[in-house]
């Protein structure tokens, strides 16, 4: 806080995800129960380089996704295998992807995609494409929140919409 001419300016806190590996935060997910946030993307892709620069790093966002989830980010064509719920998920280069990424896409192979999954390994969303910060917003509320349950995505977004 900086105090000039008797007004307090307030900057604001740089705001970051601190990205977790898929296999802790599934062991963590057992024990702290909350969604499994997975954002899919590649280095390449423009799209995601706006969702870094646009949504996930907007401080609210980073700071609700950050307490309520267990946030993965996952490079669809990391050449690197991946252990997950006890199996390990190789790259396919006839395929230029991580198995893993191949299954949670679907086969879709669209970047960024975002994949909400409960502590069980059910998948509960698969969002493609790039996501502005408002509707973000909205999407984490109603799934961090529980609303997903007992509500409908239209009746959520009349009753809860976005501050943002």
């Amino acid at each position: 806080m900086i105090a000039r001419w008797g007004i307090a300016l307030v900057s604001p806190l740089f705001a970051q995800i601190l990205w977790q590996d898929l296999e802790t935060a599934f062991q963590r997910a057992r024990y702290v129960d909350r969604l499994l946030l997975i954002y899919i993307y590649t280095p390449w892709c423009s799209p995601c380089v706006m969702m870094e620069q646009n949504t996930w790093s907007h401080p609210i966002i980073a700071n609700f996704a950050a307490k309520n989830f267990h946030c993965i980010r996952l490079n669809a064509e990391s050449r690197d295998s991946i252990p997950f719920n006890g199996t390990l998920f190789p790259y396919l280069p006839e395929l230029h992807a991580n198995q893993l990424a191949y299954l949670l896409l679907e086969g879709k192979m669209e970047y960024p995609t975002l994949v909400l999954m409960e502590p069980s390994g059910a998948v509960l969303l698969v969002l493609r494409g790039y996501i502005a910060p408002r509707l973000m917003d909205e999407v984490l509320r109603y799934f961090a929140g529980g609303f997903h349950r007992f509500m409908s995505w239209e009746t959520f977004k009349q009753t809860y919409p976005s501050q943002l």
